[in-house]
């Protein structure tokens, strides 16, 4: 199921100060952003991201659960604007950190432009500038606010979805019985996602493993920390 929201304005860049830093007066005109959102965030929370969406005319979408990733940001491109996307099981501060995950993406690409690395300086920098923004206003419960001030501190070292706060963050909001990150499974172990597809474990790259479907042989490349849950112990690769 696709759901997307289409901000009804556009606002130049020079604004976005004043929406990281302050709150918007007028949230009557945000309603039809806020709404949808409240299903996936506080209300609050909900009202800034949906202030962020409109100084940047963001198309967000958000979709069913993607095994390769939880998320996305794509820069304009031939007349479309810029697109984040979202896997819609994620847990409220889940989603709420990792929509600022790729919302910086789009800070760096607009301050920057598109020459700049997807994890370098610049990009660490508005992450951090977001996240302390989301801290001040109080969207991460107390007990967050050490954990993400340390990791804001060399945020681009943990890559895209950055595993061991997202590992914190499970542990904070809770972890259904029976479900681990792919990480914690043994090679050739065989799985299933939530979107109910079945592979089986191989190598790993960098952050992702290189996994088999089950039926098919197709290969899949699916990030360490998505929530699987292991069908048996240990089966060898046919």
């Amino acid at each position: 199921m696709l759901w997307l929201i289409w901000p009804a304005w556009r606002f130049i860049n020079g604004v976005f100060e004043t929406a990281v830093e302050q709150d918007y007066r007028n949230r009557s005109s945000l309603t039809p952003l806020i709404k949808p959102l409240m299903a996936y965030m506080s209300e609050e929370a909900a009202v800034w991201v949906a202030q962020l969406l409109v100084v940047h005319g963001v198309e967000l979408i958000i979709t069913r659960e993607r095994s390769s990733k939880y998320a996305d940001y794509r820069p304009p491109w031939r007349q479309k604007g810029h697109v984040i996307t979202l896997n819609a099981n994620l847990r409220p501060l889940s989603f709420l950190l990792i929509f600022l995950h790729e919302y910086a993406h789009l800070l760096t690409w607009v301050e920057s432009g598109p020459r700049v690395r997807p994890h370098g300086p610049e990009w660490a920098a508005a992450y951090a500038r977001l996240v302390h923004g989301a801290i001040r206003r109080g969207y991460f419960p107390e007990a967050m606010h050490g954990p993400l001030r340390r990791a804001m501190r060399q945020p681009q070292v943990s890559g895209c979805a950055q595993p061991e706060l997202m590992e914190w963050l499970r542990q904070f909001e809770g972890q259904e019985e029976g479900w681990l990150t792919l990480e914690k499974l043994e090679p050739g172990t065989r799985f299933e996602t939530k979107a109910g597809m079945i592979f089986e474990k191989g190598p790993k790259g960098r952050t992702r493993y290189r996994c088999r479907r089950i039926p098919g042989g197709a290969y899949y490349v699916i990030h360490q920390s998505l929530l699987v849950r292991p069908l048996n112990e240990s089966t060898k690769s046919t």
